[in-house]
């Protein structure tokens, strides 16, 4: 007990000191720092990568109903931990120390909370973001790592992820699944690409839409196994539909799953 206690008490004094030193350093001034972490050497920097999400993150804005204003806010200073002390020893708090700073420098809760929920889900059981600025930014970061890696040919096998891209997919399917949430998935992949050029990153995947929406669609269909869905249901729905509306796809397969149970079904 006593050797543990002493192990405990030097990693909580080590974390005390972190917080008291970074707590007073102003989120917005750090995000510029966020130009010394690369986020994939064909990629840019994280600071890049925070740009296109507060870009991408404001269009998704006006479709799911969230502060504009706001939602950008949360988009630039969501990653901007990742320079302080604190994250660089405890890396497991990434967006949970932004968010407690953020509110201890005036931000909004909803702004704070976005800056923890944007990295949700963390798993295929952990919870989604259910707040639209946190639902805007969590969708905009996400579907930007894909668009990156798939655009330049970095995607996964079969027996390997290194950049949890399969997670990042399901995640979004979850998050417009379990928030009612009706979008154009391809319509928000050219505009992330299209980001990504501005930027003067080049993309050797010319298929990069549609080997993404078949990434989505494979994703898609392991989620409804999961959940019991019929294959032939599932397949059918996705071959007579257009397959980038996750919610308006699931309803249709849930209605038709509910409809066949039935002896008229």
């Amino acid at each position: 007990i006593s050797g543990n206690e002493r192990v405990l008490q030097a990693r909580l004094s080590d974390a005390k000191f972190f917080w008291d030193k970074n707590k007073k350093q102003n989120l917005v001034k750090l995000v510029s720092k966020l130009n010394g972490i690369v986020f994939y050497k064909e990629l840019g920097t994280i600071y890049d990568k925070t740009q296109r999400v507060r870009q991408l993150s404001s269009l998704i804005a006006d479709i799911v109903g969230s502060n504009k204003e706001d939602t950008e806010i949360a988009a630039s200073i969501c990653k901007a931990d990742l320079v302080t002390d604190l994250v660089g020893e405890y890396p497991e708090l990434q967006g949970v120390i932004g968010s407690y700073f953020a509110l201890g420098q005036g931000f909004s809760p909803q702004i704070s909370k976005a800056i923890s929920d944007h990295y949700l889900p963390l798993g295929p059981n952990d919870k989604v973001p259910k707040e639209k600025i946190s639902i805007s930014v969590a969708l905009a970061d996400k579907l930007d790592t894909l668009i990156g890696f798939f655009g330049i040919n970095v995607m996964p096998t079969s027996s390997k992820d290194p950049f949890a891209l399969r997670r990042s997919a399901l995640g979004i399917i979850r998050i417009l699944i379990e928030n009612k949430i009706s979008i154009s998935l391809k319509e928000l992949i050219n505009n992330g690409k299209n980001l990504y050029l501005s930027h003067n990153i080049r993309f050797t995947n010319h298929k990069l839409a549609d080997d993404l929406i078949n990434f989505f669609s494979d994703r898609f269909k392991h989620l409804l196994k999961d959940k019991i869905a019929r294959l032939d249901v599932v397949d059918s729905v996705l071959s007579h539909n257009r397959i980038d509306d996750f919610y308006n796809l699931f309803l249709k397969i849930t209605t038709i799953t509910k409809c066949m149970k039935q002896t008229e079904g």
